[in-house]
């Protein structure tokens, strides 16, 4: 019996480590923040983005001169963003609430004159409560599927030219 409760332990407690916990529902406030950021990156608005990120975000940069390196990145580089598919927000690593932080897993299709058949990334925003409104503070792109697995679980990595 004393097996069985063991195995049962290893199971619980393993599964929820291999997996991302969600933030209780209030509202999608936390995705919000991610999704206007992105939306305003994809159209262009670089000064309207600005509001939805920190100033960790922006290398404590002014509005106007965040906005003039991410015209120039973007417009440089060729980036387009087709798609911006934000998922709901879950627990920051090691945090046991989202009061004040959370994760926002994000799908992003987009392109640049690097690769120009696309791509699509699997991102993670952390973002954080700062005087009552989420803000985007920083962004990580996975490139393993197992990290895939925990925060977008049934999505599958692209196989990328000459990866082995």
């Amino acid at each position: 019996m004393s097996k069985v409760i063991l195995i049962w332990c290893f199971f619980v407690i393993g599964s929820s480590v291999l997996k991302a916990e969600s933030c209780p529902e209030d509202g999608d406030d936390r995705s919000a923040a991610v999704r206007n950021y992105l939306i305003a990156m994809q159209e262009h608005r670089f000064e309207d983005a600005f509001d939805f990120v920190t100033e960790s975000m922006t290398d404590r940069k002014s509005r106007e001169d965040w906005a003039s390196l991410q015209r120039m990145f973007y417009q440089g580089g060729g980036v387009v963003i087709y798609s911006i598919d934000e998922r709901i927000a879950h627990l920051s690593r090691g945090e046991l609430n989202c009061d004040e932080t959370a994760i926002v897993p994000n799908v992003l299709k987009s392109k640049d004159n690097f690769n120009n058949q696309g791509l699509t990334e699997f991102e993670l925003y952390e973002v954080v409560k700062h005087k009552e409104k989420w803000l985007v503070d920083s962004q990580e792109t996975l490139f393993d599927q197992g990290d895939v697995d925990i925060w977008f679980p049934g999505e599958v990595m692209p196989d990328f030219l000459n990866k082995k």
